[in-house]
Order: C-alpha cells, then structure tokens, then sequence
C-alpha cells in the first residue's frame, strides 16, 4: 500500500478531536436543559408576578401593541410549558427545539426593537431586565448557541 493511501486511511480512522462519551454528552445535554429551564422559569415568574406592568410595556410595543393582553398570558405560559418538556426524558429534545425557537423569535423580536428605535424596557424580569437591548441579544445568542450545542449532543 502506498504510503498517501495508508495516511488517508489513517486520517478517516481518527477519532475527533472532541469525542465525549455517551454518559458525558447526557450529563451535558441534561445541564443544557436543566439552564433553559432555569431561564423560563425565572423569567415566566416575574411576568406572572407583575403581570399588569408587563402588559402595560407590551402594549407600547409598536409591533406587538394590538396584541399585547392576549400575548402577556401566552409568553409566560409557553415558557412554563417549555419548562415542562425539558423536565421529562421524552420531551426533552422537542423542548429544546421549541426553546431554540422561541430564542429566535425573542431575538428577533429584539432586532426589531433596535431598528425601530423603541426605547421601552425588558420586561424579562431582574438581572435580565437591566440589559441593554444589545446586550439582550447577546445573551440570546448564547442561549441559542447552547440550545444548538444540546441539539447536537443529543443521541
């Protein structure tokens, strides 16, 4: 065998550079999870908790105005139903899918805001609520990235 044949050979062979075992790639995709569920339940709380105000913020949005009392129920009740997926084994995967969406949906809702020039406030609850709007979509984008990484890591 020629030796660019045996080098190929070796090459396809290799192991990546990243290879988890699969009780490693679960107890990572269970953190995954266990912090997304953290996150909706944080931030569904405190929309519960101050649900007048938070409506009140929804219905200056320019976009979502019209919508904002039947929105001020959903958001928090799908993050709560998303919660749930993520605590059961066989939900867990369409909950992480489901939570990626919503993260998309969020920063895009974001990105708008940005763009529209809205100076309103997050209403997503404590420490949260203290971003900036950029900053907020930066702390999405690390959320979808770890949605993403869980998605990948799932068996």
């Amino acid at each position: 065998m020629s030796p660019d044949i045996k080098d190929m050979e070796t090459t396809f062979n290799k192991k990546p550079a990243l290879s988890l075992s699969t009780k490693k790639r679960e107890i990572i995709f269970d953190v995954i999870t266990f912090i997304f569920i953290m996150l909706f339940v944080y931030t569904a709380s405190n929309k519960l908790m101050t649900h007048e105000s938070f409506m009140k913020v929804l219905g200056r949005s320019p976009l979502l105005g019209p919508f904002h009392v039947l929105l001020s129920y959903l958001i928090p009740a799908v993050e709560i139903v998303l919660s749930g997926l993520l605590l059961l084994n066989k939900t867990k995967r369409l909950g992480l899918i489901l939570s990626l969406a919503l993260m998309l949906v969020f920063t895009v809702y974001l990105i708008y805001m940005i763009n529209s020039g809205a100076t309103l406030p997050c209403m997503c609850g404590g420490v949260i609520s203290s971003l900036s709007w950029k900053q907020h979509i930066f702390f999405n984008l690390g959320f979808i990235v770890l949605a993403i990484a869980g998605l990948r890591l799932y068996k």
